[in-house]
């Protein structure tokens, strides 16, 4: 069912098993899980079908620290969220990655790279994308010749990419919009999130549209499916029950965001340019799944150089130093 909280005068409260805030991919993902699981659930969208300047504003914030892209132009409010101008990347941790290492301050997660084996592959099922990383060897055998790396220096890596660019939009999600234990509404922004008094569950939301209708929202289980950003500001506004914020009694809510920082990484020198270029520059298909080829440090010299893990891809610039091609 979809409904529209600005053609609902009064919406009565809505009941739920469980309400997801936020119909981007990660939302919608987990609305088909939970409905093919015989779970009841409720989407909330803050924008509406496609893109609406009024929505879009909901956005607008300032922002401390190192500079970033203006908030109200940093992601997309309406059903698909982000999804409408991504790159469709599909990309694995590498074991390193969860790996507490000292030169990286707070680095470590509680578990390893196996413990995400098994959901990284129904993830891939979902975009599509099924099926191992290639092989330096197997794309050597259909012609695609990579450099042999020093491995004590560098390794060879690489991402998938979902090329279906309109999987997570409205006119593609009909199968949710005709569950018949599936609310959508559209229009639906979240102003308070209200924990019980003893603050060890949320008791309901209040959502709230543009035009100042408001309605309420109980469940047994929230989600919050509204990106790295809106997230936490969602958290840290909530403050009817806890002055600072819900989850934010050791002021950690927020903090430590890192999305994927773009810089020059390094200049090649060579006479072979156009052919690293062919290799990884563009896509390749590899066993009918699109992929591209990337460099990365290896493990080894990131221990030695205490660096961090970043990953390569080749484009042309305008050389920093004159006199030298640059890659």
């Amino acid at each position: 069912m979809l409904i529209d909280l600005y053609r609902e005068a009064n919406l009565p409260p809505i009941s739920t098993e469980v309400c997801i805030v936020g119909a981007g991919a990660a939302g919608l993902l987990l609305a088909r899980r939970l409905l093919a699981a015989g779970v009841e659930v409720a989407i909330l969208e803050s924008g509406g079908a496609d893109f609406e300047t009024d929505s879009a504003g909901l956005n607008e914030g300032s922002s401390a620290g190192h500079p970033y892209y203006p908030l109200e132009d940093s992601r997309l409010r309406f059903f698909g969220g982000t999804t409408a101008i991504w790159g469709g990347r599909v990309a694995r941790l590498d074991a390193i990655d969860f790996e507490r290492r000292p030169w990286i301050a707070h680095s470590g997660w509680p578990f390893g790279a196996e413990e995400l084996a098994d959901y990284y592959r129904q993830a891939e099922a979902q975009f599509e994308v099924a099926g191992p990383l290639p092989t330096a060897q197997a794309l050597a055998e259909q012609g695609l010749v990579f450099p042999e790396f020093d491995s004590a220096q560098l390794a060879l890596g690489f991402w998938k990419f979902d090329d279906k660019f309109d999987r997570f939009t409205h006119k593609n999600s009909r199968d949710l919009k005709d569950h018949p234990r599936c609310r959508i509404i559209l229009h639906a922004t979240v102003s308070d999130i209200v924990p019980r008094q003893n603050g060890r569950a949320i008791d309901h939301l209040v959502i709230k549209n543009l035009h100042g209708q408001t309605a309420v929202v109980r469940a047994r289980q929230f989600v919050l499916a509204a990106g790295g950003l809106e997230n936490p500001r969602l958290l840290l506004a909530s403050r009817s029950v806890m002055p600072m914020g819900v989850g934010n009694d050791h002021d950690q809510v927020g903090r430590y965001f890192m999305e994927h920082p773009h810089a020059r990484g390094g200049r090649v020198i060579s006479n072979r340019s156009w052919r690293l270029l062919d290799l990884f520059a563009r896509r390749h298909d590899y066993e009918g799944t699109p992929i591209a080829a990337l460099i990365r440090p290896s493990d080894a010299l990131q221990r030695r150089g205490q660096i961090i893990h970043h990953r390569r891809p080749a484009s042309p610039r305008r050389p920093s130093v004159l006199g030298h091609e640059a890659l």
